[in-house]
């Protein structure tokens, strides 16, 4: 009998993990599923953790090092249910995970996917913070995937057919390939809802933030080259292109400085507001200040307005471009500090004087 749920399990080198994963899945209190671990080139004992879970419904692939996206894909086309799930071998499914997922698809046959939130554990699975993503991204349309990844790759239950017609997960891609794959479901119409509880066990792992940052960007950076490459992306999807790298710019830059990274931050920053991706720096800065906390969402924004015109007129003067006094004006209106500089004073008077004219040497 074909199991309505096959839950795909990625596993490379994580045998002391896996078996947590497996117990949370044996847990479930909906019971028509399939599990499909694949061994994705392990060197560990992961085949004989696997093979001494003693239940049918728990299935063991392995093939050669291909990474998590072609590690998935293997998952997806080995299973056979109508709705796919997905559980990394070093986190955990709720106990009631399928129960509470399963019915809403087979309520709303428009929904692609339902999503739920997820609890941050740490290297025990203790609790550490319970994420409810509804709150920040609440419709799940292309507007949230563009501004950030939703929800992590095992809160969703996606429906079979779904991921047949966006072609799976990109296996050229390393980071950020589960965003890659709901973005361009996104793109294509896929309806997507929140199940308003959480769903999920995220083990947090003490990587380094700047590594990650710098990683998060280059990913995000290719995904949204490639996404908005695409010809037949519609046009409401093009429109968004500023704002997406403008958000993956801000991401990275808020990993960084979280980090400890000011330098990565602010590359990070001026990578993006002064470059041709930005034709309105204002609005960029305006994502920035809308993306600062509750209790310094007020005081700094003239003052981050101000850096950036004044960055911009002395860039403009570097260049010998026109504008220079344009934008001094504007950072000495947002902040009056700006009346100080005298650099920043000298090079927008000097913008005012006529161009001297050339001398011939004939």
């Amino acid at each position: 009998m074909t199991p309505r749920v096959s839950i795909i399990i990625p596993a490379y080198n994580r045998a002391n993990m896996i078996l947590t994963a497996l117990k949370s899945v044996l847990a479930q209190t909906y019971p028509d599923w399939e599990a499909i671990v694949v061994d994705d080139g392990s060197s560990d004992n992961t085949r004989e953790v696997v093979a001494g879970v003693k239940d049918a419904r728990v299935r063991y692939i392995y093939q050669e090092n291909k990474g998590l996206p072609g590690a998935r894909n293997a998952g997806i086309r080995a299973s056979s249910g109508e709705y796919v799930a997905f559980l990394d071998s070093d986190d955990a499914f709720l106990p009631e995970k399928l129960a509470l997922q399963v019915p809403v698809l087979d309520a709303n046959p428009d929904l692609c996917l339902v999503a739920g939130g997820f609890i941050e554990v740490d290297m025990n699975m203790r609790p550490l913070h319970e994420i409810r993503p509804w709150v920040k991204n609440p419709t799940l349309d292309l507007l949230d995937w563009v501004r950030t990844c939703s929800f992590c790759v095992g809160s969703p239950l996606v429906r079979r057919g779904w991921l047949d017609r966006a072609g799976l997960f990109d296996e050229n891609m390393r980071y950020v390939e589960d965003w890659d794959l709901w973005l361009r479901m996104a793109s294509m119409g896929c309806h997507m809802q929140w199940l308003k509880k959480s769903v999920y066990l995220y083990r947090m792992h003490a990587s380094s933030m700047v590594r990650q940052a710098v990683m998060m960007k280059n990913g995000m950076i290719a995904m949204f080259d490639k996404f908005f490459a695409r010809p037949e992306l519609p046009p409401e999807a093009s429109a968004l292109r500023g704002k997406a790298y403008g958000h993956a710019y801000l991401n990275a830059a808020a990993r960084a400085i979280a980090g400890g990274d000011g330098a990565e931050g602010k590359a990070c920053l001026a990578s993006f507001a002064l470059t041709p991706l930005c034709p309105d720096a204002k609005q960029f800065m305006a994502l920035l200040a809308e993306s600062l906390p509750a209790p310094l969402a007020h005081w700094p924004r003239r003052r981050v307005f101000g850096a950036l015109y004044a960055v911009q007129a002395f860039e403009k003067a570097a260049h010998q471009q026109p504008g220079v006094m344009g934008y001094a004006v504007k950072a000495i209106l947002n902040d009056p500090a700006w009346l100080k500089n005298r650099g920043l004073l000298k090079l927008a008077f000097a913008s005012l004087r006529p161009p001297r004219p050339e001398t011939s040497t004939s």
